[in-house]
């Protein structure tokens, strides 16, 4: 588990695993999961989905596409990695035709748009995965519009007691399996699980929010504590 100590993790080490995992990352998510992710995207689009809403860490654009659905306007979609927007693009073809998404490739912790430019922000699965955590929750205060909202939703590190015990044997053992099953990336699913074991928790997330200067920031457990939707407001 040291091999991926957060601190030690490099940008670079994320990118190349997203480019390599990007093809199959939305099937072995939902697996691995057991369906877990669409229903935490559902809860946050139905928090953001309004007015122009940044993605920020779009990722193959699931996000996206269930704040289209649940009424955006528009949505902006900021990532890194070209290789998930391959798969975004193939996913929200209609969308983008119709000039409702935006694809922009760049970094969340350096994002570039104007102060206020959004209505809403949302990110899912993408804290545990990002160096710059503080740099990253500034820049979505910076461009989020007076009264806007955000959305977190993610997995964190493992609670105490019981449900946490076994949520650990699981993710040292069956998430890297299905990496390796169906991705055919065991070390890449190494590191995700170690992301999640190493990762900090939902409350220190959301009083990093608060210390940015979102308001009303509330961290609600999902599936016994093993996930997390954090939730505040631009004031």
């Amino acid at each position: 588990m040291s091999t991926f100590a957060r601190a030690s993790v490099k940008q670079g080490f994320l990118d190349d695993l997203y480019g390599r995992i990007a093809r199959r990352y939305d099937l072995v998510n939902y697996v691995q999961s057991l369906g877990m992710v669409g229903l935490m995207r559902r809860d946050a689009a139905a928090f953001v989905g309004r007015g122009v809403v940044l993605d920020a860490g779009a990722g193959s654009g699931d996000l996206a596409a269930v704040c289209l659905g649940a009424g955006a306007s528009r949505v902006v979609c900021l990532d890194r990695s070209p290789e998930m927007f391959r798969v975004a693009r193939a996913k929200l073809a209609s969308y983008e035709r119709a000039g409702r998404v935006r694809f922009v490739l760049g970094d969340v912790a350096r994002m570039p748009f104007r102060d206020g430019a959004v209505d809403n922000v949302g990110s899912a699965f993408l804290f545990r995965n990002i160096p710059a955590t503080d740099a990253a929750v500034g820049e979505m205060r910076r461009v989020l519009k007076a009264g806007g909202r955000v959305v977190v939703a993610d997995v964190f590190a493992p609670p105490k007691g019981l449900t946490g015990a076994v949520y650990r044997i699981y993710l040292n053992v069956m998430v890297p399996l299905w990496g390796r099953l169906i991705a055919r990336e065991g070390v890449a699913y190494r590191y995700l699980s170690a992301s999640i074991q190493n990762c900090f928790s939902a409350a220190e997330l959301a009083g990093r929010l608060a210390a940015a200067g979102f308001a009303d920031v509330r961290a609600e457990p999902k599936f016994f504590g093993i996930a997390y939707v954090v939730k505040g407001r631009s004031p």
